[in-house]
């Protein structure tokens, strides 16, 4: 896992989309790391990016990671 900034990147379909901006963390092959419980009112799923920004995902990994990924899923960028 590694950590990608994102920069006026865009989640969800051709119609209707997110435009985010910040760090999150990226699996090769999979996607970004997203909350489940994080989609907005029009089913779009977003990375999860912290209020602290590159040194919360540092620290994230630091500690080894999360302790758990039940509620978590990957999501892919918009064109990708």
């Amino acid at each position: 896992m590694v950590i990608k900034r994102l920069k006026g990147s865009k989640f969800g379909t051709d119609r209707i989309a997110r435009v985010v901006t910040g760090y999150a963390l990226y699996e090769e092959g999979k996607g970004y790391i997203a909350f489940s419980s994080d989609r907005d009112e029009f089913g779009i799923l977003a990375p999860y990016i912290p209020c602290g920004g590159k040194r919360a995902l540092q620290s994230i990994l630091d500690a080894g990671g999360f302790c758990s990924f039940d509620g978590m899923e990957y999501v892919q960028e918009l064109g990708a």
